[in-house]
C-alpha cells in the first residue's frame, strides 16, 4: 500500500467503513479468560446453547477495552469531516460511544440492548429494563468473579420470559437459529444507509474494511465488492489478518493489507 489512509481519506468525497470480527473485544476477551472455560463448555451442550450470547453481555457489561477504545477515536479523527458511513457485523456498537454519529452508523446483525421474542413482530424491550434476564447476567458475573469461574455439578441456567414468552437477545447468531430475527432495531437506519450507497455512484468513494470476516459476507464482505466492480471511482482498502485477500476483477482497485485491522488503525492515526 503506497499510500497513508488519511491520503487516500483526504482524495475521497465519500467513505464507507466496514467493521468486523477483529473489532470484537467480547468473544476475544472471553477466550483469553480461563474464568470462562467452564461456562463456554457448557454453552456447547445440546438445550444450552441459547445461554452464550447471555455469557457475551455479562463479559460486556462489566468490561471494556481500552486499546479498541483508542482505535475507534482513531479511526474517528483520520476520517475527520469527511461524509461517512459505518456499517457493521458485530454487535457491539462502540463507534457509538468513541465519537460516530448515531445517523451515520448502522448494525444490521443485532445488538446488545434489546430482547426478541420468538415471534418478530413483537415489541423489542430493553435488556436492562428486564429483571429476570438481570438476575442471569448477575449470577453469571457472581460465578466468574467470587467462584473464579467453577461450576457446580448441579449448576443450570433457565432463560428469561416475559408475559409467558421466552426472551433472547436482539441478535442474528447460530445460537438462535430457530427464531425469526427481528429486524426493527436497525431497519429505518440501514433504508438510510441504501439511500448514502445509491448516492455515491458517481463519486469519488472510499470503502475501507476492517476486520470484515466471512461470518456474515451478505452484509459487508461481498456487498463492498460489487460497490468497487460498479464504481469506476471506487477504491477498497481491505485490512485483516488472514482474509485480506480480494478478487480479481477489483484487483487495480483495491489495496489488501494483511495486518490485524486494530493495529492498522492505531498505526495510521498516529501522529494525528
Amino acid at each position: 500500500m503506497e499510500q497513508k489512509l488519511s491520503e487516500l481519506i483526504k482524495a475521497s468525497d465519500l467513505c464507507i467503513i466496514g467493521i468486523g470480527s477483529e473489532w470484537n473485544w467480547v468473544k476475544q476477551g472471553i477466550s483469553n479468560d480461563c474464568r470462562y472455560n467452564q461456562i463456554i463448555e457448557y454453552c456447547k451442550h445440546e438445550g444450552n446453547q441459547w445461554l452464550l450470547p447471555i455469557v457475551e453481555f455479562e463479559f460486556a457489561y462489566y468490561n471494556n477495552d481500552n486499546r479498541i477504545e483508542e482505535a475507534y477515536k482513531g479511526l474517528r479523527k483520520l476520517i475527520g469531516d469527511k461524509k461517512y458511513f459505518l456499517v457493521s457485523d458485530i454487535f457491539l456498537q462502540d463507534a457509538l460511544m468513541y465519537g460516530f454519529d448515531l445517523d451515520k452508523v448502522v448494525y444490521p446483525c443485532g445488538n446488545y440492548m434489546y430482547l426478541q421474542t420468538s415471534n418478530n413482530s413483537d415489541e423489542l424491550v430493553e435488556a436492562q429494563k428486564i429483571p429476570e434476564f438481570m438476575d442471569i447476567v448477575d449470577s453469571i458475573h457472581k460465578i466468574i468473579t467470587e467462584l473464579d469461574g467453577n461450576l457446580g455439578e448441579d449448576s443450570s441456567f433457565s432463560g428469561p420470559f416475559l408475559h409467558g414468552k421466552e426472551l433472547y437477545l436482539n441478535q442474528k447468531r447460530t445460537e438462535y437459529s430457530k427464531i425469526i430475527y427481528n429486524e426493527s432495531a436497525y431497519k429505518g437506519r440501514w433504508d438510510e444507509y441504501m439511500q448514502y450507497l445509491a448516492r455515491t455512484l458517481n463519486s469519488n468513494l472510499l470503502i475501507l474494511e476492517l476486520g470484515v470476516g466471512l461470518e456474515y459476507p451478505t452484509v459487508v464482505r461481498w456487498p463492498f465488492e460489487k460497490v468497487v466492480f460498479i464504481n469506476k471511482k471506487a477504491h477498497l482498502v481491505r485490512v485483516h489478518e488472514k482474509l485480506y485477500h480480494h478478487t480479481p476483477e477489483i484487483g487495480d482497485k483495491t489495496d489488501s493489507v494483511q495486518m490485524n485491522s486494530v493495529d492498522y488503525i492505531l498505526q495510521e492515526s498516529k501522529g494525528l
